[in-house]
């Protein structure tokens, strides 16, 4: 573009904007506007016009994704000639997908026995049993006993003297000397315990047990909210199945994921890594808001400072960009994208999750710069589905 190009449209914005004394707004002469606002004002102007739209052609032409704001070098500012200069940005990082086609993992819903089903009956009479005393008696594995401090060597965290607590023998609640101390005791029996580097002397108040309820149809109506115990099972059978297929279906897309890590070549920018380690701690700063407190809060409370926080977060930043980045290049290599119906259904599931219609969400979304996000990451499911579909041998 000729810098005299924009000396033009910038001498007409600023006879717009600016009051020059004698004249009315956007009727001074050139020379008199020239004079009062000086000519490096209008120069500098004409090149804030000229760049954006120079530096958007410039992109267009070669092909690329900036990921990053241009740092612009003017180098050539003359009437009369093109204006020149270098815009230097970080670039989205090439992916060299390796033959992810040959990926192979062969998989299989897992199956749940009666055994399992056994468990689970087992885990429901644990949760609705009650303690009852049980005078005379050693605790035991399992069992609860009521303690109370009776003596300190020093201060300890945990304990103060005076106060009860209740300890479950291997239940791993309590630190493992205290609940080894109290093993084998019996109501109104001393036991001493080595805790952060202090002896505290515990008394023992009571034994308890858990008594566990009979297996009945009545125990099934609690329990269950069914009405025998045939479909207390058969409910517990379906919930173990859909909990089970749900996390061996995780961990093997996660170990297909991991194969086509394995094959792609990705150089992240360190711009792009610093923008997701950010995102990051502002998503840490949110959940922790949400709960009524601060980063700062959760610096002294971890011994963390920013620096400790963001070296941590930077692993997992890597591995997120590399995930995303692989997928999205899948996804363009076998041009799978999501269909107008998909997209329309996961606007309704965003809806009812807002409680607001889907056409005004939509509009929320396109005017937040939602809505590419939202496709986006279906193509990525797409992506990664088919991926999946790949190396379990199947055909597509």
């Amino acid at each position: 573009d000729t810098l005299s190009q924009g000396v033009e449209a910038a001498l007409r914005r600023l006879n717009q904007r600016v009051e020059i004394p004698g004249f009315r707004r956007g009727k001074a002469p050139r020379t008199m506007l020239e004079r009062y606002v000086g000519r490096d004002a209008i120069l500098e102007e004409a090149v804030k016009a000229l760049v954006p739209d120079a530096y958007a052609r410039a992109v267009d032409q070669a092909g690329v994704t900036p990921i990053t704001r241009p740092d612009i070098r003017v180098d050539q500012v003359e009437e009369g000639k093109p204006l020149r200069f270098v815009a230097t940005v970080d670039l989205m990082p090439e992916v060299r997908l390796g033959d992810y086609q040959a990926i192979r993992m062969p998989y299989e819903d897992p199956v749940i026995t009666d055994a399992d089903v056994d468990a689970g009956v087992e885990d429901l009479r644990a949760r609705h049993g009650h303690l009852v005393p049980v005078p005379g008696a050693q605790a035991g594995r399992g069992d609860f006993v009521l303690v109370k401090v009776a003596e300190l060597s020093g201060p300890v965290e945990r304990f103060a003297r005076g106060k009860e607590y209740l300890v479950e023998v291997g239940g791993g609640t309590q630190p493992a000397e205290v609940e080894a101390a109290v093993e084998g005791a019996t109501a109104g029996a001393r036991r001493e315990a080595s805790v952060g580097g202090q002896t505290v002397t515990f008394e023992m108040v009571d034994v308890k047990r858990r008594e566990l309820p009979d297996v009945t149809d009545e125990f099934a109506r609690t329990a269950g909210g069914v009405e025998t115990v045939t479909a207390l099972r058969e409910s517990l059978r379906s919930r173990l199945e859909r909990e089970a297929v749900d996390t061996a279906r995780a961990d093997h897309e996660q170990k297909v994921l991991e194969a086509l890590l394995e094959r792609t070549e990705i150089e992240l920018p360190e711009s792009m890594l610093e923008h997701e380690v950010e995102h990051m701690v502002a998503d840490l700063a949110d959940t922790l808001q949400r709960r009524g407190l601060t980063l700062q809060r959760y610096y002294e409370a971890t011994q963390k400072d920013e620096a400790a926080l963001r070296g941590e977060f930077r692993p997992s930043a890597e591995r997120r960009l590399r995930a995303q980045l692989a997928v999205e290049e899948v996804a363009r290599a076998e041009s799978l994208a999501p269909s107008q119906e998909e997209i329309d259904r996961e606007v309704e599931n965003v809806a009812r999750r807002l409680q607001q219609e889907p056409a005004r969400v939509r509009e929320w979304l396109v005017q937040t710069g939602r809505y590419d996000s939202l496709t986006g990451t279906l193509r990525r499911q797409k992506a990664l589905a088919h991926l999946v579909t790949l190396a379990r041998g199947e055909r597509t």
